[in-house]
């Protein structure tokens, strides 16, 4: 400050919103000075002097007022610094307008800076005493809320633009009228123009009229700092970022709507006023060729483009912004010049927010491909442009199972529409897609390539046909924010890295069948089973798993979606031990087997596959257990879907119901309580410490002989005696056999005790020499006395062959096909299968050891072997004794 400042004798206060430039005017009014003396008398330099003594003097202090002049002012002026301050444009500076500090200007390209000249409002002028606002010197100041009309461009009477240049410093300012010096010789130069701009005319509109409001929304925004409204609620923006939002709509505005679309977008006065200026208006000339890059130089014209940006992004929302830009996209695209696609609207500015990028592609979502849908998160409140890192997708990657987890997979599944097999690795990549910037083929490469890039397009375009596909979408991408922002307990870049030659060896699985009590099966059953915790471990589908071929086929994955289905909860968890050990092995101990994402991310979407949280567990069960094929059964049940089904038993097994006895010694229920009251200490004590036998043991301890053999393995025990040694213990003629069991129908038990072995050795020798035993019961026992009583009576060329009521159906069946043309047409006749009369006839002739019947042949009938004639002619003698042959109904398909 300078030592010879001194306060000034009276002091005028600025009015609330007053320009430092029209303060200091009044000031020197009320003061009967002229502007220069009061300038001088404040601190502030003049600029009448010459040379360097220029430098660092700006020709508006309005713009910017140094640290040391906003001192000296307010000692002189008695005002507060921050006052002072307030009345220049610095007020404004990065919410309405960009300075340049150091140069101290206003940047005219970016936010619709204005570098000199004001606006004005002749209203306030007229009302005020000529005291003018420091919100006219803005771009975004069109209308005047008080007045309610629009701000005037220029003096009436000189045409040009108010306070472009500064007043005269020799004079004292009258600020009601035009400073600007004047057009002819009429008048002094410092006097100015001296037109009254209170008598200037503008456009007078309702309050409620659409550039109004855009006015007051406007100001609003600029005041706070922040942009809160419509397409801004969920993500507010600093109040420049949504000022250069403004701006760019408004160039696209001015420059691409034509006269009809524009009258569509904003009310007709200032639409008409906008294309119609008046005869000699010379700011109309000048919005260049590109119209909305800098300030319009018109009020009209930019309370008309901003009137139709505020249309757009004042919609509630961002995709209901979006339908409103898209008619003026679909113009920009038919003319041709400018490219609209998701990234084009970096064209269209370069500081614009991310809530107009989201708007702008809200706005093509309809032309947009699926795989844009989740790169650009398009569904969701606020789409964006992709901002995965290949770091992020590295990360997500160690984090997403190669085959989508079920419980989510059948939630997005529509019904019938994609098989299961392509569905969940399609699904998977699409997690990868979601706001990244890769392709199909290298989001599957990611995943162990598991599908074809080909596929999961093909799988998209499926699913982007169904209504639901916006919520399926919006189910990814939430789900892969979530992967994101949480620790994921499995590694699954490293599951899909492991090595699973060794996963559950022959030997493994039957210690699990054995202390499950689940059937072995045949070697595809554990082909099954292993295949299956394959998936379970790796997160890989079936069809990878190593060392297994023919598995790539729908009859495999049937089988292994049948007895996966049936599978118990012991087997469930015996599987589970089994793959911990496996992690174990391969030194993963922190880790679970299985993990899938909440399904409370889904909560309030509307997907195309059931709930199977709504699924009634115990029905299901029930239902499980009833049929051999239950999966389709249950979901027609319990109206829901078949992928459902397998879901919620992969989760939650079927129990076995309680076993009867027979079913027990099937599932090996006796099996575990053998291995409860006889533990291996006690096995072993018996059966090698003391010599006892097996069936000593087994009378001993009431556990049958074959389930204490099985336990001997399962403890690893050596049992004394193999499989073929009944053999060596002695052998059975079969003459005798046939004699003891068949004709004196004496007991397997008796014989075995006659000839000191088991019943189970004797068995085998009547299986040895082709003895057919004896059905169980008492009722079966009746029937084979009186078919041993009738096989007496029988001729002898049929006694050795009818040993059983099946071998009487078998020959009445011959004696009664023999007369017809074919076999064919005999078993028509006899109301029978085909296959079940030659089968019976087949086994006849190996009976006998001879040929019955000459097969038929084009143009020769079916005719009987000599042979054939004798045992026709036998068996109608014994069915003289037994009752005739029956030609109608007998057992369809009766065992042999």
């Amino acid at each position: 400050m300078n030592a010879g400042l001194r306060t000034l004798p009276i002091r005028v206060a600025p009015l609330p919103g007053e320009a430092l430039d029209s303060w200091l005017e009044a000031l020197a009014q009320r003061l009967h000075t002229p502007l220069g003396e009061v300038t001088r008398n404040t601190g502030l330099p003049s600029r009448e002097k010459t040379g360097n003594q220029l430098r660092g003097i700006p020709p508006d202090w309005t713009i910017l007022m140094g640290p040391q002049q906003a001192a000296a002012l307010a000692a002189t002026t008695g005002l507060d610094e921050d006052r002072i301050h307030a009345m220049t444009l610095r007020h404004y500076d990065q919410r309405a307008l960009e300075i340049n500090i150091e140069r101290r200007y206003v940047n005219r390209w970016v936010l619709w800076g204005r570098g000199a000249g004001s606006r004005f409002c002749p209203d306030c002028l007229g009302q005020n005493g000529g005291r003018w606002m420091l919100s006219w010197r803005l771009g975004w100041s069109f209308a005047c809320l008080d007045h309610q009309r629009l701000l005037a461009d220029c003096c009436p009477h000189c045409g040009r633009i108010p306070r472009q240049r500064s007043r005269s410093l020799r004079v004292i300012p009258d600020s009601r009228r035009c400073g600007n010096p004047p057009t002819g010789p009429e008048r002094a130069f410092t006097n100015g123009c001296g037109f009254d701009l209170a008598e200037a005319d503008t456009l007078r509109l309702e309050a409620s009229h659409p550039a109004m409001m855009a006015q007051a929304l406007v100001r609003d925004t600029i005041e706070k700092g922040t942009a809160d409204f419509g397409a801004y609620t969920l993500a507010p923006q600093p109040s420049a970022a949504a000022l250069s939002d403004i701006r760019a709509v408004c160039g696209r505005v001015l420059s691409t709507l034509l006269e009809e679309d524009l009258v569509q977008w904003t009310a007709d006065d200032i639409a008409d006023a906008h294309l119609r200026p008046r005869p000699g208006c010379t700011l109309a000339a000048r919005a260049g060729d590109r119209p909305g890059f800098m300030a319009p130089p018109r009020a009209v014209s930019a309370a008309t483009a901003v009137t139709a940006a505020l249309h757009i992004l004042g919609q509630p929302d961002i995709h209901q912004a979006g339908t409103t830009l898209r008619p003026l996209l679909e113009r920009i695209r038919g003319e041709g010049e400018v490219q609209v696609s998701p990234t084009s609207i970096g064209q269209w500015s370069r500081r614009t927010s991310p809530v107009l990028a989201a708007v702008h592609l809200a706005a093509l979502t309809p032309s947009c491909r699926p795989i844009d849908h989740l790169r650009h998160r398009l569904p969701t409140p606020i789409p964006r442009l992709p901002r995965a890192t290949d770091q992020d997708i590295e990360h997500r990657r160690r984090k997403i199972s190669s085959v989508f987890w079920s419980s989510w997979a059948v939630r997005l599944a529509p019904p019938d529409a994609v098989a299961a097999r392509i569905l969940g690795p399609a699904l998977a990549a699409c997690l990868l897609i979601v706001d990244s910037r890769i392709d199909y083929g290298e989001a599957t490469r990611h995943l162990g390539n598991v599908i074809d890039g080909t596929d999961v397009s093909r799988v998209l375009q499926l699913l982007d046909d169904h209504p639901c596909w916006p919520d399926i979408v919006t189910a990814l991408v939430r789900l892969a924010d979530h992967l994101d922002s949480v620790d994921v307990p499995i590694d699954y870049a490293r599951r899909r890295s492991l090595n699973y030659t060794r996963l559950l060896p022959t030997e493994r699985w039957a210690a699990v069948c054995r202390r499950t009590g689940t059937p072995r099966g045949a070697g595809r059953r554990e082909q099954i089973m292993r295949c299956h915790l394959f998936q379970r471990i790796s997160s890989l589908p079936i069809e990878a798993a190593p060392g297994h071929r023919g598995i790539d086929d729908a009859e495999f994955r049937a089988e292994h979606a049948h007895v996966t289905a049936r599978q118990t909860p012991e087997l469930a968890q015996a599987l589970d031990d089994e793959a911990r050990a496996f992690l174990a092995d391969h030194h993963i101990d922190d880790e679970p087997v299985t993990w899938h994402p909440p399904t409370t991310l889904l909560d309030g979407l509307t997907l195309p596959g059931p709930d199977p949280d709504r699924v009634d567990i115990q029905l299901l069960h029930r239902l499980v257990r009833q049929r051999s094929r239950p999966v389709r059964h249950a979901a027609e049940t319990l109206g829901t879907s078949v992928e459902t089904v397998r879901h919620l038993l992969e989760e939650h097994p079927a129990p076995m119901p309680p076993p009867s006895g027979s079913q027990a010694r099937a599932t090996g229920q006796i099996f575990k309580k053998a291995m409860e009251s006889l533990p291996k200490q006690t096995f072993a004590r018996l059966y090698l410490d003391e010599q006892c036998s097996l069936q000593k043991i087994a009378d001993l301890t009431g556990v049958s002989r074959q389930t204490l053999a099985r336990l001997a393995r399962e403890y690893g025990i050596p049992l004394r005696e193999g499989p073929q040694d009944y053999k060596r213990r002695g052998s059975i003629d079969r003459d005798w056999l046939i004699e003891q069991y068949v004709h004196c129908r004496r007991t397997l038990p008796d014989l075995a005790r006659e000839k000191g072995m088991s019943v189970a050795n004797m068995n085998r020798w009547a299986h040895t020499h082709n003895i057919p035993l004896r059905p169980r019961g008492g009722a079966s026992h009746a029937t084979e006395l009186r078919m041993s009583e009738q096989t007496d009576k029988t001729p002898a060329t049929l006694r050795d062959v009818l040993t059983s009521a099946y071998a009487w159906q078998r020959l009445e069946r011959f004696v009664a096909a023999h007369s017809y043309s074919t076999i064919g047409e005999a078993a028509r006749t006899l109301s029978i299968t085909q296959s079940a009369l030659t089968t019976q006839i087949a086994r006849l002739e190996s009976d006998f050891g001879q040929p019955l019947l000459k097969r038929a042949e084009r143009g020769r009938a079916m005719q009987l072997t000599p042979f054939g004639e004798r045992v026709v002619e036998a068996a109608r003698e014994a069915f003289g004794g037994r009752g005739t042959a029956k030609r109608g109904k007998g057992p369809a398909q009766p065992r042999d």
